[in-house]
Order: structure tokens, then C-alpha cells, then sequence
């Protein structure tokens, strides 16, 4: 995968083959059928890495899709099968049992008996499947890609009425055969495989140990130590999702106002970075805290200032040593960082996670304050930058709502008790 820059500033996801050409189909299929109804350039790549795990497929199962839809046909149930077990697995597996397929040819083992053989492997470990909605997704897209090529085949000139319907009766049957096959979430309860916000006591140590003068913070060099402060500050103190921080800049800023406004800037010209980081929801003007505002105050003018690339652009949080933008990459490693030398934090700790934390503690704060639901509701939209109708919230207040409810069910069970303590 690639992405290119467009003179425009537009980011243009490619598929590229092993020469450094652009794949032609999927190429046609992303500008025909994805770019031309103005769907994002993070959507396009999706489905472009759908196609590239659907083309890694056929090299593993050795088919010639484009002979298949010379005579009309597709894929068989056991192929099908095989799909969707394939979808089910990290990119790197995917390469490393072509890798292994290859070397099996080579000594004259059947390809056959390795896939059959890697999906007993994926069955029995959990642990090298990625979660079901990626799954689903990949699907999805594949099953769309595959629409896609036959309606090509259908609608060029001179095709065979047989072909025709051939191919139109193949990719119903593939169609309903991958929808059958969606992968579903678990049944599990909530409580165990769903993101809730940070702990309290979590969020307090954190603070502690990204502290510029803590003994314990991970960075030694003095910029990063006060700019990754204000990016966890940001992050617990706003809400915002990692796109959108990267996003701000300095004139978006009202120091007399103490607020920020969150802009959305698709295909900035003035942004080199080419995973340009975007503000998915609705663009608002946030209030921001004396304090926190104070602080970001001090970054500009005695850290940000003093790295010499920062005065090429607007953007808050730079680089250390270019002063370029900050990347998605960075961001991700700072929390991957923060892990690493804390081992106490465990795995739940990513940029993401402070948006749900802000969720939880916004729901406390509506609840100390008696704010009406339908209030608190349009209050929390506008501030994620959803629409008022969206049901996004639920996703971002699992865990105010999971202690709501026990505590409710406490009472309950207390007054129960109670009553036959009386008699």
C-alpha cells in the first residue's frame, strides 16, 4: 500500500504489485466505486487492504480468477470456506504461510494440505485472529470487489448471453454464501471485551509518571517530556480522538477566550504528512481550562519554539528533532513508550481510551450537577462532535452505565433483604 499526494492535497490510497506498479483492477474499482462517492481516503485503504488479503488468498489457493470469469464463474463453497478463515488472520500471518505454501511447492507438497493444515492452527489459537468486526469488514469489502468485477464483465460490449448470466447467477451465490458467513461479535457480557474508560487511581498515576520532573518519565529530552504531558492532558482534559489533536493549530487557539476550535481540513495542502490526520466528527469550538490552557501557552513559547522546524507550519504538537507535524505513528508510539517502561499500565492504555475516560467522567460530572438525560445527551454530542441523534454515546459510556446499574441492583437487593430482617 501507498498513498499518494495529489496536487489538490487529496490522499490517494494505491495497491501496488511486487514491480511498483498500481494493481490495475483494484486500482479502477477505488476511483470508480469508492473515490467517486467522495468516501474518505482511510475508507478507500480499507478496502484496498481487503483486496490485497483477497489477492494473497488466490496466490495461496493457486486460482486464476481471471480464467474463472472467461467461463463465468467465481468461487466454490470449500473456497469460500477457506476466505473467510483467511480473513480471520493478521496480514503477517497471511504472508508468512505464503511464504511457507511457496516453500512447500518447491519440495512438491500439495499448497492444499498447508492451508488445511494453518486453518486447524487458527481454530485452536485465539490468539492469532484478529477481532471479529475487522473480520466482517474485509469480507464486506472483498464480497463488493467481487460485484464489482462481474458487473464489469456483464457490461462490456459483445458478452455471450450465457456469460451473462453465468456471471450474474456466480456472484449471487458467492454474495449470499460470504454473508452467511459474517463473523458476529462474541456473546460474552460487556464487562470483559469492551473498552471502558480508565480508572481514577489509573489516571492519577499516569499524571505522575508523565510529569516533566518525575524521576519516573520515560523521556530524558526536555521537549518531549512537556509536549507528551499536553498531549495526555489534551486528551483526558477534551475528549478528542488522536486525529483530531494532530489537527489543531495554533491560530485555532482563542487565548482571550480560553477556547480551541476543532477544525475539519480534508486534504490540506499545507499538512505534509500523508496519513493526514483527520477530524472525523463535526468541526465546534471547545472551552478550554485556565490551566490547560497555561500550560499549552508555555509549550509554544518555551519548548515548541526552540525546535527550528516548528516555524514552517501552524500546528501544535511537533516532532523533537524535525519539528515537522506530529504523526499518527508518533502518537502511538509515545503511549507504546509510556507501556514499556511502565508495565503496571498493561495493554489498556492507547490514545482512545482517554476519549472514553473523558466519557465517563463527563456522565459523573452530569449526574453530581442533576443534568436532565435529554440535556446531558445534547451536551456530550456537541462537545464529541456527533449529531444529536447519533447513538455513538453508548459506546463511550459503558462503564458509567455498567456502575449505574449495579449500584442500582445493590439497592434493590438491600431492600429485599432488608424487608425480611423486619419480619
Amino acid at each position: 500500500m501507498k498513498t499518494i499526494v495529489t496536487s489538490t492535497g487529496e490522499r490517494l490510497p494505491v495497491l501496488l504489485a511486487l514491480d511498483g506498479l498500481p494493481i490495475f483492477e483494484p486500482t479502477v474499482f477505488s476511483l470508480s466505486e469508492i473515490r467517486s462517492r467522495n468516501r474518505a481516503s482511510n475508507t478507500i485503504d480499507s478496502y484496498l487492504r481487503s483486496v490485497m488479503v483477497f489477492l494473497l488468498f488466490l496466490d495461496l489457493r493457486k486460482i486464476n480468477l481471471e480464467e474463472r470469469l472467461k467461463i463465468g464463474q467465481l468461487l466454490s463453497l470449500a473456497e469460500i470456506e477457506d476466505l473467510v478463515g483467511i480473513c480471520r488472520l493478521p496480514l503477517e500471518k497471511i504472508h508468512s504461510l505464503l511464504s511457507e505454501v511457496k516453500v512447500a511447492s518447491k519440495q512438491a507438497m500439495s499448497s492444499v494440505v498447508s492451508l488445511e493444515k494453518l486453518r486447524k492452527t487458527a481454530s485452536n489459537n485465539e490468539e492469532i485472529r484478529i477481532d471479529a468486526s475487522s473480520s466482517a469488514t474485509r469480507l464486506r469489502n472483498i464480497r463488493d470487489y467481487l460485484k464489482w468485477l462481474c458487473l464489469a464483465r456483464i457490461s462490456k460490449h459483445g458478452v455471450d448471453t450465457s456469460l451473462r448470466l453465468s456471471l450474474d447467477l456466480s456472484i449471487q451465490y458467492v454474495s449470499s454464501a460470504i454473508d452467511a458467513r459474517l463473523p458476529s461479535g462474541s456473546q460474552k457480557f460487556e464487562g470483559t471485551d469492551q473498552r471502558e474508560g480508565l480508572d481514577p487511581e489509573v489516571v492519577s498515576r499516569i499524571l505522575e509518571v508523565v510529569n516533566p520532573n518525575s524521576e519516573e518519565n520515560p523521556w530524558s529530552d526536555e521537549h518531549p517530556k512537556y509536549r507528551n504531558e499536553l498531549i495526555i492532558l489534551w486528551l483526558l482534559s477534551c475528549g478528542l480522538r488522536r486525529g483530531e489533536l494532530l489537527n489543531i493549530k495554533i491560530d485555532d487557539l482563542n487565548f482571550r477566550k480560553s477556547t480551541v476550535v476543532v477544525e475539519r481540513r480534508a486534504d490540506d495542502l499545507g499538512d505534509p504528512r500523508k496519513n493526514q490526520p483527520k477530524v472525523k466528527t463535526k468541526g465546534r469550538e471547545i472551552p478550554i481550562s485556565a490551566g490547560l490552557m497555561g500550560k499549552t501557552n508555555a509549550y509554544i513559547l518555551n519548548h515548541r519554539s526552540a525546535i527550528k522546524g516548528a516555524r514552517k507550519h501552524g500546528f501544535l504538537f511537533v516532532a523533537s528533532e524535525s519539528g515537522a507535524p506530529l504523526s499518527i505513528p508518533s502518537i502511538n508510539k509515545m503511549f507504546t513508550v509510556l507501556k514499556e517502561k511502565s508495565p503496571e499500565f498493561g495493554n489498556n492504555l492507547f490514545p482512545h481510551i482517554m476519549r472514553h475516560t473523558w466519557n465517563d467522567n463527563f456522565s459523573e460530572e452530569m449526574d453530581k450537577n442533576r443534568v436532565g438525560e435529554e440535556q446531558e445527551k445534547k451536551a456530550r454530542s456537541y462537545l464529541m462532535g456527533w449529531s444529536e441523534t447519533s447513538g455513538t454515546a453508548a459506546t463511550y459510556t459503558r462503564r458509567h452505565t455498567r456502575k449505574k446499574a449495579q449500584a442500582a441492583s445493590l439497592r434493590l437487593q438491600e431492600n429485599i433483604i432488608g424487608r425480611t430482617n423486619d419480619k
